[in-house]
């Protein structure tokens, strides 16, 4: 609604102070409400209704978890948090997830973390550039668009995971071992002749640190069943040192049941998308940082304050990151690390559900699944996500369904341009235009075309796009328009030669 008046008290508002109201539905309204209007009424009577409407779902939410789990929701903030109190007292098979907190083993699994692979292959499905403008003249080719069905719970419920405590070595353990599982730090040298390479690593930039899947000879870290699935595709490994596991399949029951649990609710209702949510996850509970950030104020407007702030820079000093000083108070931001005890009698650590070799597993599960569509003799791959893909051609029917871990076809696309890594523009077959720019709200999408898209294949072109921020003013409370700090977001500066 757009009546901004709180005291407005008198006749029903007009039709232009509605959004997303017919004027059928108005006059329905006008016809029921011939009475005195009275703005701060109706604002109460909406907000109390509101909280009535949030409370009979959270009961109901309440009811769901404690009859299957018995579990109050009311003890977990969040659905991972909630997701890990139902796995850890239900599912989670005894003596099995070590705690992995040591600082040299936490830190050298964690770069095999590289989370989900986006790609751009081919920009565009237009069979020559030379008619790029023209509708009459552009030929274009069919493309299918495939997403896997929950694809991290697929691998988490199929796929054994590293568990127990590790176990430290140096030299290549498959030399003794040749079934030797864990995670190794090697010598990674690729083929040459890869169109689409399955392995990527974290690399140093003018911009920052990125991610890439390139060609070439590197060392690093890598899950040892990753290293397996690149062996068919012609990777060498020199194995140096590493952590290695037993292994177990530790998620298979949970996956199963909350999988079970969404299909009694239909597609788009509250509890199906819970149970997905609490299916999805749980995973990213082993993959946090030890570490979190604390951002605290300090009023230094008198002597007695000013030295308690000083008293907490003697004990903190070393652990703030940043600062900013706003009239008579300071605002800190410093690494802290989360708490957690150690335990003699069972050699673990408790306090924090941490494991990254977990979350790696899982992570480099999905990779080695997703690289089934790369370097595929049956079809060009155009682009590809985390659990997506489009192709040009079909998919084989055996990998196609609705179960964990098939693919299923999202689309049918007539016209394509991918310009980056979740930046593309699709035409379906059935004409809707799909819009996708990472960080870009809604607002200024809809005023974007496929024809934009276009436009950019072209060396050197680019478009900018103005998004206002908002920022916190933290001494007042509030939030302020930054009307004169616009972000100029130039996100479609992308030259055809990085594409092809």
């Amino acid at each position: 609604m757009n009546l901004n008046d709180i005291n407005y008290s008198s006749v029903f508002p007009s039709f232009k102070y509605f959004n997303n109201l017919t004027l059928q539905e108005y006059l329905l309204y006008l016809n029921n409400n011939n009475k005195m209007w009275d703005f701060k009424d109706e604002a109460i009577k909406y907000c109390k209704l509101d909280c009535k409407c949030l409370f009979e779902i959270l009961v109901q939410f309440n009811n769901l978890i404690f009859n299957n789990f018995n579990i109050n929701v009311h003890k977990s903030l969040t659905l991972p948090v909630l997701a890990m109190r139902i796995y850890k007292s239900q599912y989670m098979p005894e003596n099995t997830i070590y705690q992995i907190l040591g600082i040299n083993c936490d830190k050298d699994i964690r770069e095999s973390y590289t989370g989900g692979a986006v790609d751009v292959y081919i920009p565009h499905n237009m069979v020559s550039t030379d008619s790029l403008f023209s509708k009459l003249k552009a030929v274009f080719i069919k493309l299918y668009y495939y997403d896997v069905n929950s694809l991290y719970p697929f691998i988490m419920g199929n796929t054994k995971m590293p568990v127990g405590k590790p176990i430290a070595f140096e030299g290549d353990i498959r030399a003794i071992d040749p079934k030797a599982y864990g995670f190794f730090y090697c010598k990674i040298t690729s083929p040459d002749y890869l169109d689409h390479p399955i392995l990527q690593r974290r690399i140093k930039t003018e911009n920052g640190i990125r991610t890439v899947a390139g060609l070439g000879s590197w060392h690093g870290w890598i899950f040892s069943g990753e290293m397996d699935n690149a062996v068919r595709f012609n990777y060498q490994f020199e194995i140096l040192k590493g952590y290695q596991f037993k292994k177990g399949l530790i998620f298979k029951d949970y996956v199963e049941k909350m999988y079970n649990l969404r299909l009694q609710y239909d597609k788009g209702t509250a509890m199906n998308l819970i149970a997905k949510l609490l299916m999805n996850s749980l995973y990213g509970k082993f993959g946090m940082k030890l570490e979190n950030t604390i951002i605290e104020m300090f009023d230094i407007s008198n002597e007695a304050k000013f030295t308690s702030f000083n008293e907490m820079l003697d004990v903190y000093g070393l652990s703030i990151q940043d600062f900013i000083k706003i009239d008579n108070h300071y605002v800190t931001v410093r690494k802290s690390l989360n708490n957690f005890s150690y335990s003699e009698d069972f050699d673990m650590y408790h306090g924090l559900d941490i494991n990254i070799a977990i979350a790696s597993a899982i992570t480099a599960g999905a990779r080695m699944w997703m690289s089934t569509l790369k370097n595929n003799p049956n079809f060009n791959l155009y682009y590809s996500d985390t659990d997506s893909a489009v192709t040009d051609q079909p998919l084989p029917s055996f990998l196609v369904g609705n179960n964990l871990g098939q693919f299923k076809l999202e689309h049918t696309i007539e016209r394509a341009v991918f310009l980056a890594p979740k930046v593309y523009a699709l035409i379906t077959e059935n004409g809707t235009e799909i819009i996708k720019v990472k960080g870009i709200i809604h607002d200024i999408l809809k005023d974007i075309h496929i024809k934009d898209f276009e436009s950019l294949l072209f060396m050197d072109s680019s478009k900018e796009f103005t998004q206002e921020k908002w920022f916190k003013k933290v001494i007042e409370g509030k939030n302020v328009n930054a009307c004169n700090r616009k972000g100029i977001i130039n996100l479609l500066n992308y030259k055809l030669k990085k594409l092809v």
